[in-house]
């Protein structure tokens, strides 16, 4: 166990809740396996309900928007909402907390997005207690789809220089005297669990203090709230089986179904 903690929670929302920020996810595409999931389970939202958690600038909206019945983004980030509410005026964006689904009441939803590893913001009691409201939202057989960090990323629990990729961009942040000042003002945060990890994270130039999970006991997870698992996706999109290498990605997209009542 460790014996420094921080709010890891809070810590991370003030990393989005700003202008530059805001506008800047505001252009970004959607990623590989996003446009795979999107289209192979169209039919589990087209004409629905949907709701999508963290949807900070609306990166997913436009994807998602003119296919669903009803859509519902909620976020903590003004600044991001505000963007959202501009871009997509159509849809309805609420400031509301990824922990306070409870106030929509049970089965809202048909289908729930969990992009850009929203659940890894959170620390362990605080994911569980999201993935059972998730559960709780959703009708009966309906759809929860969503990525997060990979703890069997061989660069999980890295610093600074280990870039992601060779993109130029990253090369920059890896080397930038800020990236090592996060990264040592965060590291004695960092820890090692049996089920997870919270790793420094090289988000803005290694400021996300992220929770690391590996395939196998996410689905265990997911598997104790009362869903099954219907796909998994490795970063680029490819489908996955339980036991294929992951070890090359560093985010992995789940999609699962609500089966039944919490264990």
């Amino acid at each position: 166990m460790h014996g420094t903690t921080i709010d890891i929670a809070r810590h991370n929302a003030g990393l989005f809740d700003r202008s530059d920020i805001a506008e800047w996810y505001g252009g970004q595409s959607l990623f590989a396996a996003e446009r795979v999931i999107f289209e192979h389970f169209r039919e589990d939202y087209a004409g629905k309900r949907l709701l999508d958690l963290g949807v900070g600038s609306g990166r997913t909206t436009h994807a998602l928007l003119p296919h669903v019945a009803d859509y519902v983004g909620i976020d903590k980030a003004q600044a991001m909402l505000s963007v959202a509410r501009r871009n997509f005026p159509s849809a309805t964006f609420l400031d509301l907390d990824v922990r306070s689904l409870s106030e929509f009441g049970p089965g809202r939803f048909d289908f729930v997005l969990g992009a850009l590893a929203i659940l890894s913001a959170f620390d362990h009691a605080e994911r569980l207690a999201v993935i059972e409201s998730v559960h709780d939202v959703l009708v009966p057989g309906g759809v929860f789809a969503f990525s997060f960090h990979n703890r069997g990323w061989h660069r999980a629990g890295g610093m600074p220089l280990h870039a992601r990729s060779w993109h130029p961009r990253e090369i920059v942040n890896s080397v930038h005297p800020q990236s090592w000042l996060n990264y040592l003002r965060l590291r004695p945060f960092a820890h090692e669990e049996a089920d997870y990890a919270i790793h420094v994270d090289p988000a803005h130039r290694w400021s996300g203090l992220f929770y690391f999970i590996d395939l196998a006991t996410q689905e265990r997870q997911l598997a104790a709230a009362g869903f099954e698992t219907l796909a998994r996706f490795g970063e680029d999109g490819r489908p996955i089986g339980a036991g294929d290498d992951t070890t090359r990605d560093g985010l992995l997209h789940l999609v699962c179904q609500r089966s039944g009542t919490p264990h």
